[in-house]
């Protein structure tokens, strides 16, 4: 068998399960663990002898020092394991939908402020992190330090979820807002939709082809 296991749940799960289906033919069983604790305790109990193949959506963040811990155990583990486990390129869910390049068009975000945010953070990211070096820009860095923890991807999570505050397009509940794959812009109602007449697997497809998930995709045979 082969495995998808994520940490995520919610939305980032489902996520990973349009990935399956829609990219990889449902060859794969797609898990939570429920935690990155539970992820690390799963890949620590598997039976290396059985002929199964996992594949880690972890997430790496390099400002979080608790999450590179145990990121670096994985690394240690699928190290040993001939191959049997691969720890994917992964940022965080949220960090696929912020840097999704049809976000604003999409979602028509109100949000001018965190619309001008999100460009400067993009335009600051460095593999796995924020260079906050390379951030100029007065109200981004009074944004960023308005966190109590500080860290990449808490401030992927809170920018996906302010730039997709519509229903339709929330990524904060236990799926994907239906506008994500539905047929919600060909139905003759939805007359102010920016994307009228795609339908769902359209927009799906178009999403799943974005620039973040095709790199991580790479690891995939």
């Amino acid at each position: 068998m082969k495995y998808i296991w994520t940490e995520d749940t919610g939305a980032g799960l489902h996520y990973w399960e349009l990935v399956n289906h829609f990219l990889l033919y449902d060859e794969y069983i797609v898990e939570s663990k429920q935690s990155n604790q539970g992820l690390l305790d799963a890949v620590r109990a598997i039976d290396l002898s059985a002929p199964d193949h996992y594949f880690l959506a972890f997430d790496i963040v390099y400002d979080n020092m608790d999450i590179m811990n145990k990121y670096l155990d994985l690394v240690e583990l699928a190290d040993r394991s001939a191959g049997k486990i691969r720890l994917l390129d992964t940022t965080c869910f949220e960090y696929t939908i912020v840097a999704f390049k049809e976000l604003i068009n999409w979602t028509e975000s109100g949000r001018k402020d965190k619309i001008s945010i999100r460009r400067n953070i993009l335009e600051a990211m460095e593999g796995h992190q924020i260079n906050l070096d390379k951030i100029t820009d007065r109200k981004t860095l009074q944004y960023l330090m308005g966190f109590k923890r500080y860290s990449t991807e808490r401030v992927m999570k809170s920018l996906a979820y302010e730039l997709t505050d519509q229903k339709e397009w929330s990524v904060k509940g236990h799926r994907m807002g239906g506008c994500w794959y539905k047929d919600c812009c060909v139905m003759d109602w939805e007359e102010n939709c920016r994307i009228k007449g795609m339908k769902g697997k359209e927009k799906i497809s178009v999403f799943l082809q974005d620039e973040e998930t095709t790199r991580i995709m790479s690891a995939f045979p």
